[in-house]
């Protein structure tokens, strides 16, 4: 299995997540906690990548790399600016986490989970 870099997991959510200011509370949220020594994360990678593109505009996507203090710090900023700091902080050491937010209510959440399906089936539901 091809690794996906950490680099282009960032573009591609920046591109799908544009700006702090377009995050609405009005599309379903998929939180990802991440780190670039997580062999986990690796793997769930890949089909969050595919996801993304498939759910492309009609759930916000948005990762939080805690592969080191710094990262992990600018993550924390940014968990604050969404509404996100409880979350982040009760989840903040257990990478590979991917959580799906309807509003403010957290609908959904796995850790270590390759099954694309249920990923799949959450973020359906999250749009219903």
């Amino acid at each position: 299995m091809k690794r996906i870099s950490a680099v282009a997991l960032s573009v591609a959510l920046m591109l799908s997540f544009s700006a702090v200011a377009a995050f609405a509370q009005t599309k379903a949220t998929v939180a990802i906690i991440r780190a670039d020594w997580c062999s986990a994360c690796q793997k769930v990678e890949p089909i969050m990548m595919g996801l993304m593109k498939e759910y492309d505009g009609k759930i916000n996507f948005v990762m939080f790399d805690v592969t080191n203090d710094e990262t992990t710090a600018q993550a924390a900023a940014k968990a604050k600016s969404l509404g996100l700091s409880s979350f982040f902080e009760a989840n903040k050491k257990m990478t590979s986490t991917v959580a799906v937010f309807k509003g403010k209510k957290q609908t959904f959440k796995t850790a270590m989970n390759y099954n694309r399906d249920d990923y799949v089936a959450a973020f359906n539901g999250a749009l219903k």
